[in-house]
């Protein structure tokens, strides 16, 4: 699958990875992107899908990520492969701030329809948000039970509002989830 991506217009080819049974692409210098092929079920509600999400990581994830490459940068004996994981680690703290400061153009992006949002708040909790119609929905999960949620399957958090200022206030506190917490 490709396509150009809404903020750079270079061209995105996604993949599917076999290994992790999942469409992934690597689009180098902005930002990923990721194919859900079967949205959340809301209320009982399947959601029409598939559809590809932009991944926004929040500041939190970054660090987490990189901490997890210096983790096995110090445990390497060999100095070159010691290099490249601290170069990954520098390179992945380079998209420090990058999700908030593109936040604006994502959600004119989510407002067309043809993508989603995809954020990574870190240790195992993400959001999804989308439109559908004239409504934007969104689901939180934070990787363990909760009582929100309808069909059976439980979120930590939903939205489904006609308002992108609002959709855009969910697209927020999950991308500070863990910085609100850990300050």
């Amino acid at each position: 699958m490709a396509f150009l991506c809404p903020l750079c217009n270079r061209e995105v080819e996604i993949v599917y990875e076999r290994a992790k049974d999942d469409w992934v692409s690597e689009h180098s210098g902005c930002v990923n992107f990721s194919v859900i092929r079967s949205l959340p079920q809301l209320a009982g509600i399947q959601m029409p899908g598939p559809l590809v999400f932009i991944v926004l990581e929040s500041d939190f994830s970054v660090k987490e990520a990189a901490e997890g490459l210096r983790a096995l940068s110090r445990e390497e004996k060999d100095t070159t492969k010691k290099q490249k994981l601290e170069a990954g680690a520098k390179r992945i703290e380079s998209k420090l701030g990058t999700s908030e400061k593109n936040l604006s153009r994502l959600v004119d992006t989510l407002k067309s329809g043809a993508f989603g949002l995809k954020i990574v708040s870190g240790r195992e909790v993400s959001s999804l948000v989308w439109r559908s119609g004239q409504r934007f929905f969104g689901v939180a999960d934070g990787g363990h039970p909760s009582q929100i949620g309808g069909g059976g399957v439980a979120y930590d958090a939903l939205v489904a509002t006609d308002s992108a200022e609002e959709a855009k206030q969910f697209i927020l506190h999950w991308l500070n989830y863990w910085g609100e917490r850990m300050a």
